[in-house]
């Protein structure tokens, strides 16, 4: 066999993997991941805000010079206190869930999750990092 000769067909090896399982064991990952994330904003509860939410910036402006999709998921994470804030208003106040801020909230924090769970969907395995 010369060194630069094409491989036969007895010599390719094709990875066999079905990509429905593969999507759907990403997917799950996104999830639970995205959730774990978007969960854990309650830290940002208290003057602890004020060290966490500028540097999930500028590491979002570091992984955005970088055009890596590590940066939507630092610009989504502090969207999500949007999230608690509904949720601490709505037990805080009767009749919040019906008011203008509430919804100022959860759209928010809502589209920090959706930000987070297209950068998580992205970076893992098999996306378009």
């Amino acid at each position: 066999m010369l060194p630069f000769s094409p491989p036969t067909s007895n010599q390719q090896q094709v990875p066999t993997q079905n990509l429905r399982d593969f999507r759907f064991t990403r997917a799950a990952l996104v999830l639970a991941l995205s959730v774990v994330i978007a969960a854990s904003c309650i830290v940002m509860v208290g003057p602890q805000i004020t060290v966490i939410v500028p540097v999930a910036l500028i590491l979002g402006v570091c992984f955005a010079v970088q055009r890596s999709y590590w940066a939507m998921i630092c610009f989504g994470y502090p969207l999500t206190f949007g999230l608690i804030s509904a949720w601490i208003g709505c037990n805080e106040m009767s009749g919040y869930q019906l008011t203008l801020g509430f919804f100022i909230s959860m759209g928010c924090g809502l589209i920090g999750y959706a930000l987070i769970a297209l950068g998580l969907w992205k970076t893992l395995p098999g996306g378009n990092s």
